[in-house]
């Protein structure tokens, strides 16, 4: 993939993300919800599929109707075997694209030294960019990690700075253990992402179900903190004592509720994601997108 088409496709997603900021009031109570502009599928949902046929699995999802993918394992080297613009002509043989990446994060890409990530973690960033994305994400905190929290901010601090000067930005996305969990000070560990990185540097990416499976409310979060949550992941909570993850529209959270007050929680991406199946897991997103589409109905 050429520099020059690369920073064309950049530019091209950076101007659609400022229209679906602008069209974020698609979610008001009072007038009724229209469908988003950007409902996507996190691509772990199907990851056997896309180890074993990532063309063919891509192609049955563009086939459902998803206009939008969310890989994750990005680190500045491949996806799914493949290179970035290999799956980048995939995406686009099945007019798909690809907004936001999951990349992993911890410790180690911390250089004490420099008191600033690693070198190698700038490269991964500027491959990120590269490949025309608007967000990288990070999608978990690890438990030997989370006792570090005060350094975890600053590595965060120093990732969405970085991101922002290679014109993506930087992303959390949360579990349940941020809402329960608490630092050194007893506030919580979300409160510690939210309240320490600069919301200039960092888009948060709310995982509805976790927070709903830590027994918080996700308008509490968007009341306290509006604005800040411009991706979200859908997948809802199971009827069950263990609470396991279904399908869209075949849980508990009440979803429309939720996204009734989208424009308050600054949201513009919607992300189907699924861990436990009832049938399998290219049957279940496909479900899911149908329950998510029928929210907005």
């Amino acid at each position: 993939m050429s520099h020059n088409y690369s920073r064309r496709r950049f530019l091209k997603t950076a101007v659609l993300a400022t229209a679906g900021a602008t069209l974020a009031s698609y979610c008001s109570t009072t007038r009724g919800a229209k469908i988003p502009q950007h409902i996507g599928v996190q691509l772990w949902s199907v990851r056997e599929d896309m180890k074993k046929d990532p063309a063919g699995t891509l192609a049955a999802i563009a086939k459902m109707g998803y206009k939008e993918v969310e890989p994750f394992g990005f680190d500045g080297g491949n996806l799914f075997g493949l290179s970035y613009s290999e799956f980048g002509g995939l995406l686009t043989r099945n007019g798909l694209t690809m907004h936001s990446v999951h990349s992993g994060l911890t410790l180690k890409n911390w250089n004490a030294g420099t008191n600033d990530i690693t070198d190698d973690t700038k490269k991964t960033i500027d491959a990120a960019a590269k490949a025309g994305l608007r967000y990288l994400i990070c999608p978990y905190m690890s438990a030997e990690n989370r006792p570090d929290i005060a350094k975890m901010v600053k590595l965060y601090q120093s990732m969405g700075k970085y991101c922002q000067k290679a014109g993506l930005r930087f992303g959390y996305h949360n579990h349940d253990f941020e809402f329960t969990e608490k630092g050194p000070d007893n506030r919580l560990l979300i409160e510690w992402i939210l309240q320490e990185v600069d919301p200039a540097v960092l888009a948060m990416e709310m995982d509805i179900y976790w927070v709903h499976h830590a027994k918080h409310n996700p308008l509490d979060w968007f009341k306290r903190f509006p604005g800040r949550w411009e991706l979200c992941h859908a997948k809802d909570e199971a009827k069950t004592v263990k609470g396991e993850t279904v399908e869209v529209g075949d849980g508990v959270i009440d979803f429309k509720t939720i996204f009734g007050k989208s424009k308050e929680a600054g949201l513009q991406y919607y992300i189907v994601e699924l861990e436990n199946y009832q049938t399998t897991p290219m049957q279940g997103i496909e479900r899911s997108r149908q329950g998510l589409l029928k929210v907005f109905a």
